[in-house]
C-alpha cells in the first residue's frame, strides 16, 4: 500500500501538481520605476522635427538653419548679466558651472521674413540630481530679472510673469517700443530625467509656444529607457 500510495504521489507531481499552486519561474521582473540616465548619443533624436516646431508655432514652414553641439556665448551684449538666461536657451555662461556633460540644439526659422524664430536645445547631466538642481537653481535666477538691454543693439525688453510648474519654468519678455504688430520672445525650461529641455520662440504674439515645445522634447525624453 505505501509503494501504491508513492505512486499515486508521484503521478500528481507529474501531470498537475494535484491542486497545488506553483509559482511560474519564468515571469519576468518587474520595471523599474527609476530610469536609467540618457546618453550623449541619444540627444539628437530628442529635439522636434522643423514641422513639429512650426506646428508649435502656428507658423509657415520653418527650417534649420543652425546646428551646434557647443553653446553660444551672448554675455558680451547683455546687461545686466543675470538676465541671459532669460534672454536665450543654451548660453554657455549660464551652465558654465552647472556640471553638465554635452548638449545639442537647432536654431530654425521661416525664411526671409523672420516671423517666426525658435531655438531648441537639450543639454545632458551626468545624473537626474544633477539636472534637478541646475532646474532649482533656475527657478531663483529667473525670479531676478525684470528688465534688460541688448547692448549691442540698445533695444530693451520686459519681462513677463514667471511661472514654475510641472518641472517646466516659463516666462515671455517683450521688446520695448517695437514695431507692429509688436515682437516677444518666449521662454522655457524644463527638467525631465537627467536631461535639461532649453526653448526660446519668437513672433509677434509668442504665447506658451515655448513651453509646448518643450513639453514635447521632455516627453521624448520620458519615451527613452
Amino acid at each position: 500500500m505505501r509503494r501504491a500510495h508513492a505512486a499515486v504521489i508521484g503521478i500528481c507531481v507529474l501531470v498537475t501538481g494535484c491542486g497545488a499552486t506553483v509559482s511560474n519561474a519564468e515571469s519576468p521582473a518587474p520595471r523599474t520605476m527609476i530610469p536609467r540616465p540618457l546618453t550623449e548619443r541619444e540627444l539628437p533624436k530628442l529635439l522636434l522635427t522643423p514641422e513639429q516646431v512650426a506646428q508649435a508655432m502656428a507658423s509657415p514652414p520653418m527650417t534649420v538653419t543652425e546646428a551646434q553641439s557647443a553653446m553660444s556665448d551672448n554675455s558680451a551684449i547683455m546687461a545686466p548679466p543675470e538676465c541671459l538666461a532669460l534672454d536665450g536657451a543654451a548660453e554657455a555662461a549660464v551652465y558654465s558651472a552647472s556640471g553638465f556633460t554635452a548638449e545639442r540644439d537647432q536654431s530654425l526659422n521661416d525664411g526671409d521674413a523672420f516671423k517666426h524664430y525658435s531655438k531648441q536645445a537639450v543639454v545632458l547631466f551626468p545624473y537626474l540630481e544633477k539636472a534637478t538642481a541646475f532646474f532649482d537653481a533656475s527657478v531663483q535666477q529667473w525670479s531676478a530679472c525684470h528688465q534688460y538691454t541688448h547692448t549691442q543693439s540698445g533695444t530693451e525688453w520686459t519681462v513677463g510673469e514667471i511661472r514654475a510648474a510641472d518641472h517646466v519654468l516659463s516666462t515671455v519678455s517683450t521688446l520695448n517700443e517695437a514695431a507692429a504688430p509688436g515682437w516677444g520672445c518666449g521662454r522655457a525650461l524644463a527638467q525631465a530625467n537627467n536631461v535639461i529641455v532649453d526653448v526660446n520662440t519668437c513672433s509677434a504674439d509668442p504665447a506658451d509656444t515655448a513651453v509646448k515645445i518643450a513639453q514635447q522634447i521632455a516627453a521624448n525624453v520620458a519615451a527613452t529607457w
